[in-house]
């Protein structure tokens, strides 16, 4: 007993690292700045009057459809790992991959993905330690995915939507996002002539060692495309994860009495997706809601009494507060602060957990297409 508290206080105050009083009050001054301009905006106690009179049911409805959507993003990382040859338990996937939410809405540059990174290679008896090129691997694998699924999503409800009026800042957010991915592709296709030549340039420890992380990396992306099965599976997957975006939008905007169609709910939704791809603040607060301002723009809404900052406050309290404190229950609960905790603690090694005399340290398992 005594032993689990203690484990309890050092997890809390690992937490307490993160949740620094500097950081959560920009992120309360970010939220009321922006919840503010939101009700100043769109009528005041009007917009007020449409939250508290919008329907229950259809809120309820997006808030499980949400949260269900991390369900499924914890199966797909549990797939993409055990394809690798790693056996992680659905519940420590999905509460690592929900941790890793809650530190990058804390922090900038997604640093949550570092941090399931970190927690994989870590020495555990129950799992075993997954080189960093792997864990990094899986993570680049789910942003691909991520963004093909966007793409494929966005520009097909985009079509249905505004055919070719689509404003030239929607279109080029789209064409950016597709030359990411053009490009990460045709990186994978050369990495492995490319590696081979870099290898030859020196024989030092340091230099092989380097290489062999970017193998393993790349190794990890090469293997969906040798699994169409499993490629084909994780792919569906994330047309779920991102149509689950829009069905939120949606449900909220029939709870507000609002009659879009939900090919226009599908664009708006997935378009703040492809501009929230780079967040600038913590977890995208205010940039994420001037976006959905801007989009309804172009979706005039049927329902003289719909009131849209109503229906941007609703989506971001379902989608970003609501999941912020539940996501930093499950990661307490979960014992991820003390996993914090012992990365901090230890001494920062480069490249830790690639074996520099392996070529790529991943180790397909014979179930790999389940």
């Amino acid at each position: 007993m005594r032993e689990s508290q203690s484990t309890l206080g050092r997890s809390s105050s690992a937490f307490a690292s993160v949740l620094t009083r500097r950081r959560l009050s920009l992120l309360v001054i970010l939220g009321v700045v922006t919840w503010a301009a939101l009700i100043a905006l769109f009528g005041g106690s009007a917009a007020l009057d449409a939250i508290a009179s919008a329907n229950g049911w259809w809120l309820l409805a997006a808030l499980l459809v949400h949260y269900v959507s991390f369900g499924v993003r914890g199966l797909r990382w549990r797939r993409l790992l055990r394809m690798a040859g790693y056996r992680l338990s659905y519940g420590y996937a999905t509460s690592l991959l929900i941790a890793g939410w809650f530190v990058s809405a804390l922090l900038p540059a997604r640093a949550g993905d570092l941090l399931r990174v970190g927690v994989l290679r870590l020495e555990d008896p129950r799992r075993a330690a997954v080189p960093v090129g792997v864990g990094l691997g899986s993570i680049v694998s789910e942003r691909t995915l991520d963004i093909l699924a966007i793409l494929a999503l966005g520009a097909g409800f985009g079509w249905s939507v505004l055919h070719t009026q689509a404003p030239s800042w929607v279109t080029v957010s789209y064409v950016a996002a597709l030359a990411l991915l053009v490009g990460l592709a045709v990186v994978i296709l050369a990495a492995p002539t490319l590696l081979d030549w870099l290898r030859t340039w020196s024989q030092r420890f340091l230099w092989q060692k380097a290489l062999n992380f970017v193998q393993q990396v790349v190794g990890s992306l090469r293997l969906l495309a040798g699994r169409p099965r499993v490629a084909a599976l994780v792919f569906v997957e994330s047309l779920f994860i991102w149509l689950s975006d829009a069905m939120v939008l949606w449900f909220v905007i029939r709870s507000l009495g609002g009659d879009l169609p939900f090919a226009h709910a599908a664009f708006v939704a997935l378009t703040v997706d492809v501009l929230a791809a780079a967040p600038i603040t913590p977890g995208g607060v205010g940039q994420i809601d001037v976006a959905y301002v801007a989009l309804f723009a172009l979706t005039p809404m049927v329902g003289a009494a719909f009131n849209v900052g109503a229906a941007v406050l609703l989506v971001r309290f379902i989608t970003y507060w609501s999941f912020l404190l539940f996501s930093g229950g499950v990661a307490a609960l979960a014992g991820f602060g003390e996993v914090i905790r012992r990365l901090r603690s230890e001494e920062p090694t480069a490249f830790t957990g690639v074996d520099a005399g392996a070529s790529l340290a991943v180790h397909p398992s014979s179930d790999a297409s389940s």
